[in-house]
């Protein structure tokens, strides 16, 4: 353990569920006992705060064990410091990926439900990382938008006053930006229906894209339209009038680029009665050529993105309907989601993929973003090379 001598001071006591004051405690004991020898730098620094309970600031000081140690074989991976067989771990992360919920997994592999729970927040966390890490500078042709609606804890209609002005229980919107030509899943977001998570969406995709979608997709909701502006547009400054009067403020308008186009859906009694079809921003003879060429969609449309709801609701079980085995916290419930979402990208075939490219193909292979389909022990082996956030 390296210790940075010239930043101690002592800010609090000794927790008994910090693990990290834990370690130097044991580590501090065993300088003491001389079980270790370490540097004299540290072995001062150790030494001077002898006073049981007494720390310096950990996050500032305290960074590696030893200069000489290696880093262990599964580190930045799922399996580190887990108790668990690999074999164990990974079954029970493939269960939770394949619509099975934390309370059947545990009695199927005869585990505690709250193994299972770190089972998902270590494989969700990797799976993120290594997402993140893949998938950059993509080429999409085509981003359809869509949400689907989920919950936490209780139904919006259940929540009291107090709840709705926290906003972590009820609607838990998922938004997602889907590829209707490799199928892949580009980004997600889970959140109210409001603009600023349509706008979080949107600023995703932005960032693992190479260049700007050729054409975007959506149903009638409002929000996109703001936030496609917000994201890609670019602000312009009106002509001032002749006259008196206040110059005109800033506005943000469509890029040259941007195609976006809605589908707009008419109900009557809860019932499908006829749509129609709209283009919000861009040219539409570009539009229509840009739908000749494609192997996707002949015309305006979300169905892609829709038909993968149904794939997340039965792959994510948080996400199914009428069931006992919703989220009772949102961060359980973002884990199942990222857990789902790269195990659909990495580790599934798609059956229109396959049957386009003559072999099972899943959607990273079909962006060119991987040469093979990964199983779930490499999927939660692999260390990629970005630091954890």
């Amino acid at each position: 353990m390296t210790v940075d001598a010239c930043r101690q001071r002592h800010i609090t006591f000794l927790d008994s569920s910090d693990g990290i004051q834990q370690i130097y405690e044991r580590a501090r004991r065993a300088v003491f006992d001389r079980r270790i020898r370490p540097l004299a730098t540290v072995r001062r620094t150790l030494q001077a705060h002898g006073i049981a309970g007494l720390f310096i600031d950990i996050e500032r000081t305290l960074v590696s064990f030893s200069p000489r140690s290696k880093p262990a074989p599964t580190a930045d991976t799922a399996f580190y410091q887990t108790h668990l067989q690999e074999a164990q771990f990974e079954s029970i992360a493939r269960a939770l990926t394949e619509g099975v919920g934390v309370r059947a997994s545990a009695r199927i592999m005869a585990v505690d439900k709250k193994t299972v729970l770190r089972v998902l927040a270590r494989a969700a966390d990797h799976a993120t990382r290594l997402s993140r890490f893949l998938l950059k500078n993509t080429t999409v042709s085509e981003c359809q938008l869509d949400e689907m609606w989920s919950f936490i804890g209780k139904k919006e209609k259940h929540l009291d006053p107090i709840e709705k002005l926290e906003g972590i229980l009820g609607d838990a919107w998922i938004w997602i930006a889907f590829d209707p030509v490799h199928k892949l899943v580009l980004a997600h977001v889970i959140g109210k229906r409001t603009e600023p998570h349509a706008v979080a969406l949107l600023e995703k995709v932005r960032g693992i894209t190479a260049d700007m979608p050729s054409l975007f997709t959506s149903d009638q909701l409002d929000q996109y339209t703001g936030a496609l502006l917000k994201v890609y547009g670019k602000t312009v400054l009106p002509p001032r009038r002749t006259g008196p009067g206040r110059p005109p403020n800033p506005k943000l308008v469509p890029p040259e680029g941007l195609l976006y186009a809605q589908v707009v859906k008419q109900y009557k009694r809860n019932r499908l009665i006829g749509i129609t079809r709209k283009v919000i921003f861009g040219d539409s003879e570009k539009l229509k050529a840009i739908l000749e060429d494609s192997i996707a969609s002949n015309t305006i449309n979300t169905s892609f993105v829709e038909r993968n709801n149904g794939t997340v609701r039965h792959m994510d079980a948080r996400c199914s309907r009428k069931t006992y085995r919703f989220s009772k916290n949102s961060k359980n419930h973002k884990r199942q989601l990222e857990l789902s979402v790269a195990y659909y990208n990495l580790c599934l075939p798609h059956k229109t993929l396959t049957k386009r490219y003559g072999s099972p193909t899943s959607p990273f292979m079909s962006a060119g973003l991987t040469d093979h389909i990964w199983t779930m022990g490499e999927l939660l082996r692999t260390q990629p090379k970005i630091p954890c956030t």
